[in-house]
This record gives C-alpha cells, structure tokens and sequence, in this order.
C-alpha cells in the first residue's frame, strides 16, 4: 500500500527479472506510478540469485525517501562462498534527515542551484554518524 503523499514506483538494483522486466521500475518507462492510497504487487521470479541488494522509490527526487535492502537468501543447505559470519545486519543509509526532500528540490529549482547539500546522514532511518558503532560493535 502507498502511504506516501506521492504517486511512485520501485525500481530493484541488481536483481535478474526474468520474464518479468516490465516490473523493474523505472516510471513512465516499463511500468505507471502507484498512486497515494492504492496498491501494486511485485510478482517476480528471482531464480539463481542470492545476496544483498536494494531498492528505491523511482520517480524525482523520491528516491532519497524510500529506500531498504532486498536479501535473498542461497537455497537451503546451500553453503555461502564465503566462510558464516558470526551475526549479519542489514545497513542502510541515507541523506536529509531534518528536512523533505521534495521541499529542498524545489527551492533549488526555484533559485537555479542544485540542492542543498544534506544536513545529515541517517543509518538504519537514525540522523547521526552511526558508521563508527557498526565498525566498533558497540551498537
């Protein structure tokens, strides 16, 4: 369900879409927006593929907004071609965390700039520099 106040679509960073690429996200171009209040399902067949990847909102500057990790698992009994970690976290990052990003864009365009640098760096949706709790292990 789109609870957002936009129209957007998602678009999938590194996933195979076979037979499925009108689903891939790009707006306008392989499929039409979800619209605030209604709903679209993904039906994809992800077949010999495994890891992390991501996601995103794809339409304008959305794609600051609505973002998150895609983790597809080996089949069971499947070893990793790596040695097991001991834990595993999903870490996902951001930019803007104190203003809407739709509202920083349109004062750039209004003025003729790019817009503002961001005024912070989120991890996890938290505003602040996180990074050194994961490298520590301290979180």
């Amino acid at each position: 369900m789109n609870h957002a106040q936009y129209n957007m679509a998602i678009h999938w960073h590194g996933l195979k879409q076979f037979r499925n690429g009108w689903a891939d996200g790009p707006e306008y171009t392989t499929q039409g927006l979800s619209q605030t209040g209604n709903s679209y399902t993904y039906n994809m067949m992800v077949t010999g593929q495994r890891g992390t990847l991501w996601w995103h909102a794809h339409i304008l500057w959305l794609r600051a907004t609505v973002y998150g990790a895609v983790v597809i698992m080996p089949k069971e009994g499947t070893p990793f071609p790596f040695p097991q970690p001991h834990r595993e976290a999903n870490m996902v990052l951001g930019e803007w965390g104190n203003d809407d990003v739709e509202t920083i864009v349109k004062q750039g365009n209004k003025l003729g700039l790019p817009p503002q640098m961001s005024d912070a760096q989120t991890s996890l949706g938290k505003p602040g520099p996180l990074l050194p709790c994961f490298e520590k292990r301290t979180c």
